[in-house]
Formats: structure tokens, C-alpha cells, sequence
């Protein structure tokens, strides 16, 4: 079990209840005769101070030595399970892992280990090429990705480590029936396209979709629609024809859509990768970095399909999903 925030109230409620210890020892110290040998008490009590001081000394050292790692998912379902199979296994591994309540998006988590708020992410390396470097054109393979972003990174005082196999690639995804199978086929068809806010500032998203100069769609309409099933939700409706997602999206498969062909190659290759701040890294030394990318190796794009139908359609608990893939896969 990973540590989360509610420990910071009973530290505060075992703070208080020292208070009233050592209120009441105050009060039985005065209470009885004078010491007969005031040398002796102020002995014992130069002792005990010494004592107490060497063992905070020894306590800071230890923490400084091992920080707590704070991980926290972004804001929808693959991410969370994603950030808990990371915690739990690291936890499972002797380290000490703190799991933060899942927030905002790319943008937030990138601040978070800019700011120090965090000392683990665990994103897709296309989506971080946008946030990082916009200007440079995506790419399918993703060495060139990273070895882009390693250094930008690296700016920010983290290491990008091993990327996993398991990919959640952009998909601009149609129903079944919908009379196209490229991305270019939705040139001049009159399409109401759907997306999240961040899909329309993002050059490879509706930027590129609608530029000119890549696949120059003109779309009948458009509707933003918060990231996750209500994307599914408004395309099986049709209240929209064309909806930008995750392919790992079990509804895709579910309800009979169909993934439209990146056939100009907009979208990046969108493989996950641990992001680690420096000083946590040069806490715990190399052993850290060989475990982070170990279970990377361990994770297939199959697996973040199967936490998104335990998630999303059965509607399962993240971090019960993430502890039953650790011991089912050897890893808890």
C-alpha cells in the first residue's frame, strides 16, 4: 500500500497529544521536592539532549539519503493506472513511494517536476515532444523522439529513462459505417469533428488536421468534448463524425469504430516512459533507474487495453487493477 495524504492529519493529531504528554510531565516536575545534586540532573540532562540530537541527526541523514517519491497520474483512467502500477511496484521493490491525488494533464505534470511538486511522471514521448519542442515535426520512431527530448529534459533537472513497448498512439477515430479509412478522406466529406480543448492547439492534433500545408481538412463543425468515454459517447450519438482519442480506448473496439490511417504521418509515436527529477536518481543511485526500466520492458500496449476495459467498462478501482496486473505478472 503506497503512502498517500491523509498521514499528514494523524502526524498533526500525535504532534498534539505530545503537547499534552509533555504539558502534563511539566506539571508532576514541579510538584515534588528540589533535585539534592543539581550537577547529575544537568549531567543527565546535557546526555539526553546529546542523544536526542545525534538520533535526529541519524534520521535526516537516512531521509536525505532516501527521499520520498512523489508520483501522481494525470487526469484520466490509463494514466492513473499507469502511475499506480509504477508506485506499487516500486513500493513492492523497498522504496519509499508516495502516490499524489491524480491532477490535470501534460502541461501540469511537466510543472510539477519543473517546480519540484513531483519526483516521478510517466507520459507518452509524443505528447511530451509537443509540450517541450512544438516547432519540431513529429516522428514515428521513437529514438528520434527521445533523443530529442532527453536533453529538454534534462534542462528541467530530470532523465527521461527507458521508453516501454506499450504505445497509446493519437487515433482520429470514426464509427463503423463512416465512408472513410485515411485521415485524407475526410477532405471535402463535410465532417463534425470532436476533441479535447488541448487537441485544438496542438500542431499535431486539429492544427495539422486543418493546415494547408499537411492535410488541409475544412470540418463542417467542431465540438470540444472533455478526453475519455464522452468522446465514445457524442460519436455513437453522432453528435459528432470524427473524434480525436487514445487507440488504447476500449469503447473503440467495444462499439465498432474504426481507427481512420495516419496516412501523412501526423501523429508521433506515443510510447510511455518514466520521467525521474535528478537528485531522487542520485539518492538512490543506479538501482533505481534498472528498476524503473525493467518494468517498463514488462508493459505491451495489450496491457494498457486491458486496464482501460477493467477501468473504464467494468469500472474497476485503479489501483486494484494496478495491484492485480503486478501479481499476476510476478512484479508485487
Amino acid at each position: 500500500m503506497t503512502k498517500r495524504e491523509y498521514r499528514i492529519p494523524i502526524i498533526a493529531l500525535l504532534v498534539v497529544l505530545g503537547l499534552i504528554g509533555a504539558a502534563c510531565g511539566s506539571d508532576d516536575d514541579t510538584s515534588g521536592t528540589e533535585p539534592t545534586d543539581t550537577t547529575e540532573v544537568t549531567s543527565t540532562t546535557e546526555a539526553t539532549e546529546a542523544t536526542d540530537t545525534t538520533e535526529a541527526t541519524e534520521t535526516t541523514d537516512a531521509a536525505a539519503g532516501e527521499p520520498t517519491i512523489r508520483v501522481r497520474g494525470q487526469d484520466f483512467s490509463e494514466s492513473v493506472t499507469i502511475a499506480e502500477v509504477y508506485a506499487q511496484y516500486l513500493q513492492a521493490k523497498g522504496y519509499d513511494v508516495e502516490v499524489l491525488t491524480p491532477a490535470g494533464f501534460r502541461t501540469e505534470a511537466i510543472d510539477g517536476i519543473s517546480n519540484g511538486d513531483l519526483d516521478l511522471i510517466i507520459d507518452y514521448i509524443g505528447g511530451a515532444l509537443t509540450a517541450l519542442a512544438p516547432e519540431e515535426g513529429a516522428s514515428g520512431n521513437p529514438d528520434e523522439i527521445v533523443e530529442i527530448i532527453a536533453p529538454l529534459y534534462q534542462n528541467i533537472g530530470a532523465t527521461l529513462l527507458d521508453y516501454s513497448p506499450a504505445v497509446d498512439g493519437d487515433a482520429l477515430v470514426v464509427r463503423g459505417d463512416y465512408d472513410a479509412t485515411t485521415i485524407s478522406d475526410l477532405v471535402g466529406a463535410g465532417t463534425v469533428f470532436g476533441a479535447s480543448a488541448a487537441c485544438f492547439e496542438r500542431p499535431q492534433c486539429f492544427l495539422g488536421y486543418t493546415d494547408p500545408d499537411v492535410y488541409g481538412i475544412e470540418f463542417a463543425d467542431t465540438v470540444t468534448i472533455e478526453f475519455g468515454p464522452l468522446l465514445g459517447e457524442a460519436l455513437a450519438a453522432e453528435e459528432v463524425d470524427a473524434v480525436v482519442w487514445n487507440d488504447t480506448a476500449p469503447q473503440i473496439g467495444e462499439q465498432g469504430f474504426k481507427v481512420l490511417e495516419d496516412d501523412l504521418g501526423l501523429h508521433p509515436a506515443q510510447n510511455i516512459a518514466p520521467i525521474v527529477v535528478n537528485s531522487v536518481l542520485e539518492a538512490y543511485g543506479d538501482q533505481l533507474a534498472t528498476d524503473l526500466n525493467t518494468l517498463s520492458a514488462a508493459i505491451s500496449t495489450d496491457d494498457l487495453v486491458a486496464w482501460n476495459i477493467e477501468t473504464d467498462i467494468n469500472f474497476q478501482e485503479s489501483d486494484d487493477v494496478a495491484a492485480e496486473w503486478l501479481d499476476a505478472n510476478g512484479l508485487s
